[in-house]
C-alpha cells in the first residue's frame, strides 16, 4: 500500500464566506478531491484558501480553472487565498493568474 499525499480539507463559514481551507499537496492524486469540494457550490462566491498548499502540478491548475468557469457559468465566482507560495509561482509560470480573483486574505 502506497502512501499518497498529504491533503487536508476543511469546508467553513467564515463571516459571509463559504471558504475551503487545503493544505498539503495537490497533484494527480488528490485534484479530484479538491475538485468535489468545490463542486458541492454553485451560483455563489467560494473562497479557496491555498496558502497551506506547498505543492501543485498541472491537475491541481485543471481543477481550479475548470472549477473557475463552472462557478462562473452558474453565476458565481471562484476566489483564491494566496501568499507568494507554490501556487502563486504556478499560476504566473503558466500566465494565469489574471483569469482568478486573487487576494491574500479571506477577508478581502
Amino acid at each position: 500500500m502506497g502512501v499518497g499525499p498529504r491533503l487536508d480539507l476543511e469546508t467553513t463559514r467564515i463571516g459571509p464566506h463559504d471558504v475551503i481551507v487545503v493544505t498539503g499537496e495537490i497533484d494527480l492524486a488528490s485534484a479530484p478531491r479538491v475538485e468535489a469540494a468545490i463542486a458541492d457550490f454553485s451560483g455563489q462566491e467560494v473562497v479557496l484558501d491555498l496558502r497551506g498548499v506547498g505543492f501543485m502540478d498541472s491537475a491541481g491548475l485543471k481543477v481550479l480553472l475548470s472549477q473557475r468557469s463552472r462557478l462562473d457559468d452558474s453565476g458565481g465566482t471562484l476566489r483564491l487565498v494566496l501568499g507568494e507560495g507554490a501556487v502563486m509561482r504556478l499560476l504566473e509560470l503558466t500566465s494565469v493568474s489574471d483569469a482568478f480573483l486573487i487576494s491574500q486574505t479571506i477577508d478581502e
